[in-house]
């Protein structure tokens, strides 16, 4: 099915593709091929910016056209089951953004879809499991660099959500799956158990910063129903203790970063995406920096450098190199099992919240 010249991808959304992945995914060796979007004008538009051969303005077109290799589902979360289903079934490779879905039985519903669909590529698009240095970051841990994990800190701090102007869409509604718990926390909830393991039991508060936000056209007043902003408490199987911080409502920001504390030493990941460690005179010693291994591949002509982008960028890598040799279970990619454990501690966080209490996974 696939071209000489590269796996074609069909993106379904025009916010994200648009973006980041249409440049990410052809950098790294895929072809972006198509678009749909319910938007005609948003559709042309991208098709037109990125030189793609093809606009759909129904998601159904583009998945059964027989150009089209891989799917990248980049639509709100309540459109993912569906989408994902109808593109495994046509004999698609599926790349589902995250959240994976709106609830548990969404997600489970999803995993079938891809376990009836063998020799189908089927994950959810946490790329930060591809960026080089959380990559060479777990590496460490797994080979014993910091000894016993103790606490494991993950956070992502942006102020995008106190602005009151931010016009109502489907970032603030629930029951289309918005919320930063769903859009950057399913993101860091993967990469705790990806790093430290199982996450045994958790609790959560979750936060809306403003009440109502205003229709763009139309002016109405809307209440927000998804949350700007989420604490977790996460206890592992392996007796390590976690937060997760992701937030939307903090002034300034800070952006993402990590710190693994061990009884031997400890990782820490900045905000630039510069991995450091300590070891030798520890607790009392000093930070030193670590040199990730790179990947091969340039990333001269990305948009940006952001942790997304690049992790983007050596996902297509991943997949340019896999799928040609048949092989679509990778190890370091996010199955649809790791999105419905993730859709799991989601749900469990939002019942823990609402129940102010501890929720077992």
């Amino acid at each position: 099915m696939s071209d000489p010249q590269g796996l074609r991808v069909g993106f379904i959304g025009s916010g994200w593709p648009d973006r980041v992945q249409i440049a990410t995914f052809r950098a790294g060796g895929l072809v972006p091929h198509a678009i749909a979007s319910a938007s005609k004008e948003n559709a042309q538009r991208v098709a037109a910016a990125h030189n793609l051969p093809h606009a759909f303005t129904q998601w159904q077109e583009l998945v059964a056209d027989e150009t089209v290799d891989i799917v990248s589902i980049c639509t709100p979360p309540h459109l993912h089951r569906e989408i994902a289903e109808a593109a495994l079934a046509a004999g698609k490779h599926v790349i589902c953004e995250k959240p994976t879905a709106l609830n548990v039985d969404e997600a489970e519903a999803m995993l079938a879809a891809a376990q009836a669909a063998p020799g189908r590529l089927a994950i959810i698009d946490h790329e930060l499991r591809f960026h080089p240095q959380r990559l060479q970051m777990r590496q460490m841990i797994k080979e014993g660099y910091v000894g016993s994990v103790v606490q494991a800190r993950f956070d992502r701090l942006g102020s995008e959500r106190l602005k009151p102007d931010v016009p109502w869409n489907w970032w603030s509604d629930a029951e289309r799956g918005g919320g930063m718990l769903g859009a950057l926390g399913s993101h860091l909830i993967d990469l705790a158990r990806w790093m430290i393991g199982r996450i045994d039991a958790l609790t959560a508060q979750l936060q809306i910063g403003h009440l109502y936000r205003a229709d763009r056209e139309s002016g109405q007043a809307h209440t927000v129903t998804a949350d700007d902003h989420a604490d977790l408490l996460l206890r592992f199987a392996n007796g390590a203790m976690g937060t997760i911080t992701v937030s939307g409502i903090t002034p300034g920001g800070y952006g993402m970063s990590i710190l693994v504390v061990g009884t031997n030493g400890a990782l820490k990941l900045d905000n630039q995406d510069q991995l450091f460690g300590m070891q030798g005179n520890y607790p009392e010693g000093t930070w030193e920096p670590i040199r990730a291994m790179q990947q091969p591949g340039t990333l001269a002509d990305l948009p940006n450098q952001g942790p997304f982008t690049v992790g983007s960028y050596f996902l297509a890598q991943t997949l340019a190199m896999s799928l040609p040799m048949g092989e679509t279970l990778l190890d370091d990619a996010a199955s649809f099992y790791d999105g419905l454990v993730v859709q799991r501690a989601m749900d469990a966080a939002r019942r823990a919240h609402a129940n102010r209490g501890w929720e077992s996974l």
